[in-house]
């Protein structure tokens, strides 16, 4: 599943903090929502697909996160994706491109390896970043710290980086060099990207009452699969080959199934297992307490 940081409109929240608000309204090209109260229970409210926070939350992984470190961004001349093998490089470079075009400045990607080390895991990177990533240019660079690509950067430019990882990248980045992350000329941006959550994609929730008549189910729903709700809650599914088998005035609640969906946090992977049951048909959304909150169509995806 892919990021929408590249997507046409972006759904932005920020907290309170140096330089989130406006890092939070370049990335969503007009009005972001400022959080109060519990960032989760807003994030899902507003389908939100980035936070801008003041710090880095390493245990927050419900959405894409972006965290501003001095950003001047009266000052940008240029952004920059510095990307490796981590699992934010892909977010990165999208967020580059996106400030890029939200400033009218140019933007671009670097990958860098060590001077004494191999180009070919840099290529690797940058062959799967860059037909994602359209229009943003690229280049390889062998450093031997991370000073050497500081400096190598063009001038005034906005540094974008993934979080912490294992490359050898994020081990120099953020081991005795970590204070580099505010050493480019107007800050940086720190990515941590999330896997795309069932509520940031569902659509309304398709149901029938369990004191409708299979006949009367037949005549105005035709999935193969459905969603039977009873004062808001997801009480049970119901089959068309079932309600096809009856008499047409036997109530729904009769026919149906015990209850199968998906929470609205969870991954769009982990949805993915219930494509057998449900095929094209939408797959029941559900909150924590099992009211029935919207339909998943996975044939959209």
């Amino acid at each position: 599943m892919t990021s929408r940081a590249d997507a046409s409109t972006l759904r932005v929240v920020w907290t309170r903090g140096r330089g989130c608000r406006e890092l939070a309204e370049l990335l969503a090209g007009s009005d972001a929502l400022r959080v109060q109260g519990d960032p989760i229970s807003v994030c899902v409210a507003e389908r939100a697909d980035i936070l801008v926070s003041r710090r880095l939350q390493t245990s927050f992984d419900l959405i894409d996160l972006a965290v501003p470190v001095d950003v001047d961004t009266e000052a940008v001349g240029h952004v920059v994706a510095a990307v490796a093998g981590g699992p934010h490089s892909m977010l990165a470079a999208k967020v580059a491109r996106r400030l890029g075009e939200a400033l009218g400045v140019s933007s671009s990607m670097v990958a860098a390896y060590p001077e004494d080390g191999d180009p070919a895991q840099a290529r690797e990177v940058v062959d799967r970043i860059s037909p994602e990533v359209p229009g943003i240019e690229y280049r390889m660079l062998a450093v031997s710290t991370m000073a050497d690509l500081v400096a190598d950067l063009p001038e005034r430019s906005l540094l974008v980086f993934g979080a912490p990882g294992g490359s050898w990248f994020h081990r120099r980045l953020f081991g005795p060099g970590a204070r580099l992350r505010s050493q480019a000329d107007v800050g940086a941006v720190v990515v941590k990207s999330a896997p795309r959550r069932v509520f940031q994609v569902m659509g309304e929730p398709a149901f029938v009452a369990p004191m409708m008549q299979a006949g009367d189910t037949l005549k105005l729903r035709d999935e193969q699969v459905l969603a039977v709700a009873d004062a808001g809650r997801l009480v049970g599914i119901v089959r068309r080959p079932r309600l096809l088998e009856v008499d047409p005035s036997t109530p729904v609640g009769q026919l149906m199934d015990e209850p199968v969906a998906v929470e609205q946090t969870d991954s769009l992977e982990a949805a993915m297992a219930l494509r057998p049951l449900f095929g094209t048909d939408p797959i029941p959304v559900v909150d924590s307490d099992q009211r029935l909150v919207g339909g998943l169509d996975l044939a959209d995806l």
